[in-house]
């Protein structure tokens, strides 16, 4: 009796165990680069060769599974590779990019990729590479922060810019 109970304990052990690291493995998270200079690897070690060189702080990217200190991770480009830990930043971010096609674009009379506000009112145009804050989406929006840089003869460098934009002009949400 006793071994019957062990083997369901142990079956049941198992399991669970099982569950914990498919979840795990099949997690994804949303981050962005902490440095102007990053490296993509190959594979999970410095020993592992470059793919790429990252010169974007802020850049989003997908954490697709952590080995170690070493995250797997799918950039805007479609690339993946291999970063360590401490390059990449928690902060939210995304970039803007046009998924529409032109057929698309037409059809809805938009020209620019435009961020509007709360009523809808256009605030700003923005370019396709872009950076902005992920704030929060809802159904086909996202609010985002974009930061604008002034010209030098401004009294301020930059100020920040906050609105909504189309979630299919974004990468970097689900």
């Amino acid at each position: 009796m006793k071994s019957y109970i062990l083997c369901i304990l142990f079956v049941l052990f198992l399991m669970i165990n099982n569950q914990a690291a498919n979840a795990n493995k099949n997690s994804s998270s949303w981050a962005s680069l902490k440095y102007n200079k990053t490296y993509l690897r190959t594979g999970p070690s410095k020993d592992n060769k470059v793919i790429w060189v990252y010169k974007r702080k802020g850049l989003p990217l997908k954490i697709l599974r952590k080995k170690n200190e070493w995250n797997e991770v799918l950039l805007p480009s479609s690339q993946k590779g291999w970063i360590n830990s401490s390059q990449i930043s928690k902060k939210r971010n995304v970039i803007i990019q046009n998924n529409k096609s032109l057929s698309d674009m037409a059809l809805s009379k938009q020209k620019q990729i435009t961020v509007t506000d709360k009523n809808s009112k256009i605030i700003a145009y923005v370019q396709e590479g872009v950076i902005a804050t992920l704030n929060k989406c809802k159904e086909d929006l996202c609010k985002i922060e974009l930061k604008v840089k002034k010209e030098k003869y401004f009294f301020k460098n930059s100020y920040k810019l906050s609105g909504y934009i189309e979630k299919d002009f974004i990468w970097g949400v689900n």
